[in-house]
C-alpha cells in the first residue's frame, strides 16, 4: 500500500523551513525553568528543615 501511495505522489512535499514559530519553545523553555526552580526550592528547604533538627517533610 505505502508502494502505491508513494507511486502517486508527483515530487517531493516542499515543507517550510522552520515549522515552530518560536513562541513553543519560548513558552516550554520557561515551563521546564519554573518546574526545575520549584523543585530546587523544596530541595532547599527541606534540608534546612532538617538542619534545624525538624521533621523531614518527606
Amino acid at each position: 500500500m505505502l508502494a502505491f501511495i508513494a507511486t502517486r505522489i508527483p515530487g517531493p512535499v516542499a515543507e517550510t523551513a522552520d515549522r515552530d514559530p518560536g513562541i513553543l519553545t519560548l513558552a516550554f523553555t520557561l515551563a521546564r525553568a519554573v518546574r526545575n526552580g520549584a523543585e530546587t526550592a523544596f530541595a532547599r528547604r527541606c534540608a534546612l528543615a532538617l538542619a534545624a533538627g525538624g521533621p523531614s517533610p518527606l
